[in-house]
């Protein structure tokens, strides 16, 4: 869970960050509180289910990306921060996890002489 953490306190970030900055458009206050939720959940079960991290890039990206397809990419500060945070939140999904013990799919093989 360690190396999830990051996306666990952005996901709690994108939820109060509308009430803090004062998202003036319902679009971008009710994606980034969605996506927030979303992303909690995703980065509780991806603990378990690591492919499911792939879920937290998706999310990340739709919030990259959700200012222009929802409309609202006419105001700066919900725009700038879902585009910053949504990337934010797809790079640190793609961290791979080790873990001590983990299950591989190749052993490691190495030569001896």
């Amino acid at each position: 869970m360690r190396a999830r953490w990051p996306n666990l306190l952005l996901s709690l970030w994108l939820i109060i960050a509308p009430l803090i900055l004062g998202f003036d458009s319902p679009q971008a206050r009710a994606n980034t509180v969605t996506v927030g939720l979303c992303l909690f959940l995703f980065v509780l079960v991806a603990d378990s289910i690591p492919a499911v991290r792939f879920v937290d890039t998706a999310l990340g990206l739709w919030l990259a990306a959700s200012p222009f397809a929802l409309g609202y990419n006419d105001q700066l500060v919900p725009t700038a921060h879902n585009i910053i945070v949504g990337l934010a939140v797809a790079v640190l999904s793609l961290a791979p996890v080790r873990r001590a013990g983990q299950l591989r799919l190749r052993p490691n093989r190495e030569v001896h002489a």
